[in-house]
């Protein structure tokens, strides 16, 4: 089989698999905002400044559009829920990981969402600084603390999509192990 098969193959895969987490709409909004994280990551990279303010602002209507959904859909005490004293699902996790378990099921309220919402706030608050650097640049003011700002979230926005993108991939390579094996 071809290298493109097998990728494509691979694709849909994990395209089904996240389908046991979400809707297709959500699925695809999720895609989307991912690639274009992505794609900022490298077109501030490589010095591509037009291109990466006009991702920018595409990457805005994505990722704002992702983070209401996600809130509206499950609210805040899902993503955040130790803001309402209610960490007993985060506990529970924690002891299965110190127990030596390396792989959770995400769960309301549990590691895997607390992290998600970690994830939304960094997007969140990448976009808004963003905008307040694109705002004070067509308003003439260059605004070296907003670039201070976004750069501090972007980075933390990286940790993120690594460790997220990298356990939702183990958690796929799990997936279709147990898969292949029924």
């Amino acid at each position: 089989m071809a290298l493109r098969q097998k990728l494509t193959a691979q694709a849909l895969l994990l395209w089904r698999f996240l389908g046991f987490f979400q809707p297709p709409a959500l699925r695809l909004l999720h895609a989307v905002a991912a690639v274009l994280v992505i794609l900022q990551f490298c077109t501030k990279l490589f010095g591509f400044g037009y291109g990466h303010v006009v991702l920018g602002l595409i990457l805005c209507w994505a990722g704002f559009a992702l983070v209401v959904w996600s809130l509206k859909t499950r609210g805040l005490r899902h993503y955040f829920p130790y803001l309402w004293g209610d960490a007993e699902q985060l506990k529970k996790d924690l002891a299965q990981l110190r127990g030596g378990k390396r792989i959770l099921a995400p769960r309301p309220k549990g590691l895997a969402t607390v992290v998600q919402g970690l994830g939304l706030g960094a997007l969140s608050m990448s976009l808004l600084s963003g905008l307040w650097m694109y705002v004070a640049w067509t308003h003439g003011n260059p605004a070296p603390a907003a670039a201070v700002v976004h750069g501090i979230f972007v980075w933390l926005l990286l940790g993120y999509v690594l460790g997220h993108g990298g356990m939702a991939l183990a958690h796929f390579a799990f997936w279709k192990k147990n898969a292949a094996r029924k």
